[in-house]
Formats: structure tokens, sequence, C-alpha cells
């Protein structure tokens, strides 16, 4: 096998992830001077695309007998998301590609991953289902429910962000630990919070008890747990239009909190999140969607590219990726 092509990274370059991906490539090169060379390189996916609608991707590097690690943009429309994924995929399946990584750092279709009413689709079992007919292995960050790791047929190595939000905290705003509470949007993410702050020390936990009415109204109910006085940090898998950390907000304070600062992985932003940000004194995200936040200053972006680059370097050594979690 030729020396430095036995991996390769690709990504699509007009794609928003471009530059996350060679980030990871970069990242990867300077773990390989420390840990060992496993030969990776870098290349391109360049996509026709036809006046239709339709494209037709090609892989541009030799990945006969290769393994190819394929970075995809989220950000993209979610139907284009899926079709681009499975037609890359089959493309590298047909250029002899050995093993295939799909590497998503949010995986769209997520959202629904039961069946909790009636003629509904569980949109995250069928991309689930498809994705592992195309791929080998899958690595994410913060799979909306851990139970969908349990719809694929192939390995999943599903990130936790509390390995970046809480050391990234503490070394910048050391001032929101200071009588902080680490509250849950819900009750279904109480497992997620209660991580991140375990990362923070004895850090108790909130817990605002609401009910969707629909994709995006939601009804507040009230706040478990002491908050009055307290710095609040919020912790959520996705930001789209805000609307949840907005109205969240407004429960903590009324029940005295401090200060309500939020962290959420994926910054969809999508609708009035500008406008619902401002409830909040702080937002942290991480680079998973790419976003032009000039003049939105109460944003600060955490990168990922160090968590991706490390799980991806050992997923190809055959070390321990839950190793990291610890």
């Amino acid at each position: 096998m030729e020396r430095g092509l036995e991996r390769i990274i690709l990504a699509d370059p007009k794609s928003k992830v471009y530059n996350f991906a060679k980030g990871i490539y970069n990242y990867i090169k300077e773990i390989e001077k420390e840990k060992g060379y496993l030969g990776f390189s870098f290349g391109d996916v360049k996509i026709e695309q036809f006046p239709d609608g339709e494209f037709e991707p090609q892989i541009i590097p030799n990945s006969r007998l290769r393994n190819v690690i394929f970075i995809h943009d989220p950000s993209q429309d979610p139907s284009r998301w899926w079709a681009e994924l499975l037609i890359i995929n089959d493309a590298a399946k047909r250029a002899s590609a050995s093993n295939i990584i799909n590497v998503l750092p949010y995986m769209r279709w997520s959202r629904s991953e039961k069946k909790n009413k009636p003629h509904i689709a569980i949109t995250s079992r069928v991309a689930g289902s498809t994705i592992s007919h195309v791929a080998d292995r899958v690595i994410t960050l913060d799979l909306h429910a851990e139970a969908i790791q349990g719809f694929f047929d192939i390995p999943v190595d599903a990130l936790p962000s509390y390995l970046l939000a809480p050391s990234y905290i503490k070394k910048n705003y050391p001032e929101i630990i200071e009588d902080l509470v680490v509250v849950s949007p819900d009750t279904g993410a109480v497992q997620r919070t209660r991580k991140h702050a375990n990362e923070y020390g004895e850090i108790n936990i909130a817990i605002i008890d609401k009910k969707r009415k629909s994709g995006e109204e939601i009804e507040i109910y009230n706040v478990v747990g002491d908050v009055k006085g307290k710095n609040c940090l919020m912790v959520d898998d996705i930001l789209s239009s805000g609307r949840t950390l907005a109205d969240g907000a407004k429960a903590l304070r009324k029940e005295g909190a401090k200060k309500v600062y939020a962290y959420a992985t994926h910054f969809v932003g999508v609708g009035d999140y500008k406008k619902n940000i401002k409830e909040l004194d702080q937002v942290f995200v991480t680079d998973t969607f790419y976003h032009d936040i000039s003049g939105l200053d109460k944003i600060k972006i955490i990168s990922a590219v160090p968590l991706f680059a490390e799980a991806i370097y050992r997923a190809e050594k055959g070390e321990s990726v839950s190793e990291l979690y610890k």
C-alpha cells in the first residue's frame, strides 16, 4: 500500500463543512507526530450538479483498498444531506474502498426516535438502517437520543459533548461556575444534563417541566429545583429557533435566577433564533454547523475538531474510542 494513502479524509470543497474537515485532517497530522504514523491524506469529492436538481459525485483521489473517512455537511437541506450521503458512500464502494467511515458532525433526521403519536415514521430508524447498508462505521456528536445507536447495524461512536463544553467554560468563563446550577430544558434531557454537571464537580441540577404543543411551540409548567440567586446553565443538543431556550430563560428568571446561560451542541439557527437568544446572557455552541456569527456577540463557538480528530485516529488505530469519555 502506497505510503500516505492508507486512509483518506474526504469532503466536498464547496460545502460549509470543508474547513471543518481540513481542520480535522491537520489535527490528526499533529496526533500522528506524537502517537505514531497511520498515513492519513486529504481528498475532495467533486459534485456535478445537473439542471433538474440531480447530481453526480466523484471521488477524486484513488480509494482502492484504502479506508475512506467521509465528512458530511449537515448544514444543507436535510433531504439533500440524506441523498448525498447515500450516493457518495456508493461511489466510495464502487471505487473499491476497503472501509468507509461516515463522520456526521450532526446527524440529520434524528429528532424522531420513538413513535409517540399515531401514523408517524421513526425517521432516525430509517436513517440508521439506510446508512448501515452503505457505510461500515459512523462517528457523530451528541445524538438526539442514545437509543438511536441501536437503529444502526454498524458500529456507531456517538461522542458526548460533555467532553467539550465544561472544560471550555471552566477555562474561559470561571465566573459562571460560581453558584452554578446546570439545567435540563425538559425531563428527557436529564441524563445529558447530569453528565455535564458532573464535569463541574458537586453541582446541583434543575429541570424545566414543560409540554411541547408543536415543533415550535412549548408550554412551560414549572422549574424543579432551587435556582434563586444562581447562575443557570441550560444544556441542550440542538439550538434551532432558540424558542425552547428563550422560554426556559424566562421561567428561570421568574424563579429568581441571577444569570441564565445556555449550551447547545448543534447550532442549527433558523427562524427567530437571533431574537430568542437575546433572552440569554451567553450562548455556547460547537462548530458542527457553519454560521456567520458576526454581530452575534452572545454566541461563543467551541471547536469540536480536536474531539473528532482524536476519535478518528483511535478508530483507525484500533484503540478504544470510549476511553475518551473517561
